[in-house]
């Protein structure tokens, strides 16, 4: 059975405080002789205490078979018994019955397993809720009773209660469930999307040289290269982009505009628009300002405003010289 993962798996045996399950590949007769029953509902003389009021064994034991501590299992894999609490199961089982069940760690790091279907599975991504923020770090509601951590270190943005995070689910070196924002080695080339189709995109990087990265449908990776950054983008931020291309390795790389044959008139339009509301026609600005400013200005880049200014002056709807760009008024 693996930690973080929704298994499919065999009731070994049924007791007062829930199921134990294993693999479905284990005999059952092995498991009904290391605990010295077959009996599908007596308690064998080694099944461990009971938390109060949890259901769960107490930690002085962590399997009825004399099973490995946490600490003591391979990562992410684990070959003991695991207990289903009742208040757990989502339908009556018996000891033979296949189900499945995702397993985690309680509080006390002891593996767990439970039928309700949590919101993210291991090396899976998926938009989850903050619930709580510490100097630790950030829980997240994966949808079961315990909360999933959220470490500072793989934070990329600060994210506040309440706030929608596209993490990914990992195995931290002491073996617990873990959540991250740096998503790269979690997302896939293989999107079934082609050049010109639309598509929706969550950024989870900015900040470097290339542009802002981009998880598409949450699973695909996708890139804004900086030179098409047309606006400020933000870590969190869901945007409807184009796909400009489609890289050989089956990456994507996003426009947020048009293509420029057709952007043209939509980019017109708002500069004769933002013309007719300033002062006198008049824009301060033209086709030797700087980048930035026309970027913050328009949401265009200076290639994209000088098309769209040199087809309005060829229409006779506007005029330029070296203080900016004025509207001819019929």
């Amino acid at each position: 059975m693996e930690l973080g993962k929704i298994n499919i798996v065999k009731i070994a045996r049924m007791t007062p405080h829930g199921a134990y399950i294993t693999d479905t590949d284990d005999a059952v007769s092995e498991v009904a002789l290391r605990s010295g029953s077959t009996s599908d509902s007596s308690v064998p003389s080694d099944t461990p205490d009971i938390i109060s009021g949890t259901g769960i064994p107490s930690k002085s034991e962590s399997s009825p078979a004399g099973g490995k501590r946490a600490s003591d299992r391979t990562r992410g894999t684990i070959t003991d018994e695991v207990l289903l609490p009742k208040g757990e199961m989502t339908a009556r089982l018996n000891k033979g019955d296949i189900t499945e069940c995702f397993i985690y760690l309680d509080s006390e790091d002891r593996p767990v397993a439970t039928m309700k279907r949590p919101l993210i599975t291991l090396g899976e991504t998926a938009v989850l809720t903050c619930l709580e923020v510490t100097q630790l770090g950030t829980f997240l509601d994966m949808g079961l009773k315990k909360d999933l951590f959220l470490p500072y270190r793989e934070q990329t943005k600060r994210p506040g209660k309440g706030s929608k995070v596209l993490v990914a689910l990992y195995i931290d070196k002491s073996g617990r469930l873990c959540a991250t924002m740096r998503l790269y080695k979690y997302l896939r080339n293989d999107s079934p999307y082609k050049t010109g189709d639309r598509v929706l995109g969550r950024v989870y990087e900015t900040g470097r040289d290339e542009g802002a990265h981009v998880a598409v449908d949450g699973v695909f990776r996708a890139l804004i290269p900086k030179k098409d950054l047309v606006t400020e983008v933000n870590i969190g931020d869901e945007i409807r982009l184009r796909v400009a291309r489609v890289l050989p390795d089956g990456k994507l790389v996003l426009a947020m505009r048009d293509p420029s044959h057709v952007q043209i008139f939509a980019d017109c339009e708002l500069i004769v628009g933002r013309l007719e509301r300033a002062p006198g026609g008049f824009l301060p600005v033209h086709d030797k300002t700087d980048t930035d400013v026309i970027r913050r200005t328009f949401g265009m880049s200076k290639n994209s405003f000088k098309r769209a200014v040199g087809h309005l002056m060829k229409e006779g709807k506007v005029t330029q010289d070296q203080d900016g760009i004025r509207l001819i008024r019929e």
